[in-house]
């Protein structure tokens, strides 16, 4: 329920907004690197929903501590496009949001790596 939510807030709160220029070819690159550091996170998350008996837990508060394989896929399937439409929404901020995104994301899958996690596709 408390990812329902967040999902609602995140919608509500981002306007559609008229005004908006093509992508640069550095944004460009920082999306596929936002991208691919989302789709690296979501496998070893994946991975996780099956080691639970190793003492693993999730540290995302949208997730839970214990989030089922598909609740895993369906924060991913909306964080996905949410990043990519917030992006796109605000051109003056892109290569910031993807920056940030890649750097949250960057600090997860290193640290799922570390755990021992490993990709699960």
């Amino acid at each position: 329920m408390k990812l329902f939510w967040s999902i609602l807030f995140m919608v509500l709160s981002t306007t559609i907004r008229a005004e908006t220029r093509s992508w640069t070819n550095e944004e460009t690159a920082w999306g596929a690197v936002a991208g691919t550091l989302l789709l690296a996170d979501w496998s070893t998350t994946q991975n996780m929903t099956h080691r639970y008996g190793q003492s693993y837990y999730e540290r995302n508060p949208l997730l839970g501590p214990h989030p089922t394989a598909s609740q895993v896929s369906l924060h991913f399937l909306i964080a996905v496009p949410t990043v990519y439409l917030s992006a796109d929404q605000f051109p003056e901020y892109r290569k910031e949001i993807l920056q940030a995104v890649s750097a949250v994301e960057l600090i997860a899958v290193g640290n799922n790596l570390r755990l021992g996690l490993h990709f699960q596709f």
